[in-house]
């Protein structure tokens, strides 16, 4: 029985490390894959070099110096662990919370490449629709600034592309200063208090990502009501979920840290 619990665990192992490695395809090198890579060869020595393992572990204890690094490591790697399990159940519960009836929509922006939206961008697009069309009273706001590489502003392009799809654009505010999910939230609540659209907003995003944009709707008002909508995957999505997922582990409590308002160079998920 536990030859059959480790081989089950190894090939989980070995399929979560082909999934980490897979935005390496579309040139997507980030905390996240290479995280969630480093954590797969770590628990495959542990589980398919189980007799190495021990070998290492017998050896380490034998000096007190070596003692004190290797149970540093080890313990650490359990706290890890824990922490991980604790932020994906928050970031889980996050992505669960509804939005309140009529919550304005904030379509948290995306990359534009110079050929239209991302792939990333029209998932967030494609789920603000549907949220629209469920719900006809709602007006929703396109924000995302326009980056270096960018051939215009996220928010022109949400709005572009929402106008083709038969979107009434009397529906749609354009917030177009934003360069990071920060500002997104923080000029998107500006412009909630200054049209009267009333406490309640629900976040177009993935919904890894629900977490965090939470934490920072919280900072901005915590007399907010926070919902999430969140995108449906294509194939691509679903390729670089894993590592997006993880790399949420190292921006959440740096987002919690964080003070409001720091300036941040233009980056977008």
């Amino acid at each position: 029985m536990q030859n059959v619990l480790r081989i089950i665990a190894i090939v989980i192992e070995v399929i979560f490390l082909l999934w980490f490695l897979l935005p390496i395809r579309f040139h997507i090198f980030k905390a996240g894959n290479l995280l969630g890579v480093a954590i797969c060869l770590i628990a495959l020595f542990r589980t398919a070099l189980s007799s190495v393992y021990h070998q290492l572990d017998a050896f380490m204890l034998q000096n007190p110096i070596t003692k004190i690094i290797w149970l540093i490591i080890k313990y650490g790697c359990i706290l890890f662990a824990v922490y991980a399990v604790i932020v994906s159940i928050c970031m889980i519960v996050a992505m669960k919370i509804k939005p309140k009836k009529n919550a304005t929509a904030v379509i948290l922006g995306a990359q534009v490449k110079p050929w239209g939206a991302s792939r990333l961008l029209l998932q967030r697009i494609k789920a603000a629709e549907n949220y629209l069309d469920q719900n006809p009273a709602v007006k929703a706001i396109a924000s995302g600034g326009q980056g270096d590489n960018e051939p215009m502003s996220e928010a022109a392009c949400i709005l572009e592309n929402m106008r083709k799809d038969g979107v009434d654009p009397d529906r749609i505010i354009v917030e177009d200063q934003s360069v990071n999910t920060e500002q997104n939230l923080l000029y998107s609540v500006r412009i909630l208090r200054e049209r009267q659209l009333g406490d309640s907003i629900a976040i177009v995003s993935d919904s890894y990502h629900q977490l965090r944009a939470r934490i920072i709707a919280y900072k901005i008002d915590r007399k907010l009501s926070v919902g999430a909508v969140n995108t449906v995957n294509t194939r691509f999505g679903w390729f670089i979920y894993p590592s997006f997922f993880v790399r949420e582990w190292i921006a959440i409590p740096v987002e919690i840290v964080k003070k409001l308002g720091r300036p941040a160079r233009h980056r977008k998920f």
